[in-house]
């Protein structure tokens, strides 16, 4: 497979990528309500096989959602040392199903997903000669 083709692939490949993961995140963002939830425990994950390797705490909150019920939820973002229980997490979640719920830095997750096209405009460029 010709380098012309690789690179092809890869700006093709990252740009579904980005738009896709831009997309997503900009709905949650907007449509996924928001409620404030306190840390009512913590989830030790080791963070690689290798048992060298250190842990990470995932912390457990408890919220409740807009169909007055409470849910009690694994957050997605973990830390080296346990989170204070008690301390207060705004999340956003899915009305269809509250249990799917995240910690939502929503200007940290555009950006990461604003990656994609980075490397995409990166491969579109070296594919059409302008960046050698």
């Amino acid at each position: 497979m010709s380098s012309e083709t690789v690179t092809l692939i890869a700006a093709v490949v990252s740009s579904v990528i980005g738009v896709g993961a831009f997309v997503h995140i900009f709905l949650m963002i907007n449509t996924w309500p928001r409620a404030s939830g306190r840390v009512v425990g913590n989830d030790g994950q080791r963070s690689n096989s290798d048992a060298s390797d250190g842990f990470a705490f995932f912390p457990r909150i408890e919220f409740q959602a807009a169909d007055g019920k409470r849910y009690v939820v694994r957050g997605d973002i973990g830390l080296t040392d346990e989170w204070p229980l008690g301390k207060t997490v705004m999340l956003r979640y899915c009305a269809a199903d509250p249990r799917n719920a995240t910690i939502m830095n929503g200007w940290q997750r555009l950006l990461f997903a604003a990656a994609f096209p980075g490397f995409a405009a990166a491969s579109w460029g070296a594919w059409f000669g302008v960046l050698r």
